[in-house]
């Protein structure tokens, strides 16, 4: 199902200690901003990166995680080295993007996460040939870009496995929330198939209602909508980087009709399908 398309990789960075050294030894300082997601993993070395509101130590096996428009900086005071992956989240397949739910409050934070040595030559492994094949001539088939999605998708598991959460931002239930964050896994992986809140709800031994009620108050709207806007979100990524038809579009993200598929999406954006194709074509 997923769409052969590595346009969500903006571009990806190896870096070695900076040659630029104060007398203290302390490494190149640099302070920067830009329009993509930025996923870094140290794996040696260490240093410091800050923001507006932030001043964060790093070391080998961290992996962090700046959203875009950002205001950050780094400094490394011991030699480092690592992998920088730039990326457009919004752009990702939407079977991938469950990740990032329930991160709106920290999107004008720099997240960390500390891996332990399983997890750190993982997502060095994961990084290491998400590299390779972005950077091989074959990137745009079909296997080429199941292994680069998997590969990031890898990494960013790990990251949200190991993520530290302020404690600002604890949540109040964590049973409730881990039953959420595995519907959301399920939805994303098959909203493309006739899903019912019936199925997901009998799956983790709960009421239909006692979950439309949980999800809605975790998520903010119900799991039927959200199954709704998340095909209308993927028929979207399809209409700007893909030249499929849209009858296609609208039977491979699930909608039953073409029809019933105008009507939401024209309610959702305000124009039809095709018009908003012309308007966001690429």
């Amino acid at each position: 199902m997923p769409n052969n398309d590595t346009s969500f990789i903006v571009s990806i960075e190896r870096f070695k200690p900076n040659l630029f050294h104060l007398e203290q030894g302390e490494g190149l300082f640099k302070s920067h901003s830009h329009a993509y997601d930025e996923l870094t993993l140290i794996l040696d070395g260490e240093g410091y990166y800050s923001s507006p509101e932030q001043n964060v130590k790093v070391v080998a096996g961290d992996l962090i995680m700046i959203p875009p428009e950002l205001y950050h900086g780094y400094v490394c005071t011991e030699p480092w080295q690592g992998i920088s992956v730039h990326y457009y989240h919004d752009s990702l397949p939407v079977h991938c993007r469950y990740l990032f739910h329930g991160q709106e409050h920290q999107r004008n934070r720099i997240q960390l996460a500390h891996l332990n040595q399983d997890s750190l030559r993982w997502a060095d492994i994961s990084l290491s040939e998400l590299e390779k094949e972005w950077r091989s001539e074959d990137k745009q088939s079909i296997d080429s870009s199941h292994l680069i999605r998997l590969a990031l998708e890898t990494a960013l598991l790990l990251f949200q496995r190991n993520c530290s959460v302020n404690a600002s931002h604890a949540v109040k239930d964590p049973m409730v929330q881990g039953i959420i964050q595995e519907v959301l896994k399920e939805i994303h992986s098959s909203y493309y198939t006739p899903i019912t809140v019936s199925e997901l709800a009998s799956r983790h031994f709960l009421s239909e209602s006692n979950l439309r009620k949980k999800f809605t108050e975790t998520v903010g709207v119900s799991p039927k909508q959200y199954i709704i806007n998340l095909r209308l979100m993927e028929a979207k990524r399809l209409l700007q980087q893909t030249n499929k038809a849209v009858e296609r579009i609208s039977s491979e993200v699930g909608f039953t009709s073409s029809s019933r598929f105008y009507d939401y999406f024209v309610r959702s954006v305000g124009v039809t399908p095709l018009e908003w194709r012309m308007q966001n074509i690429q």
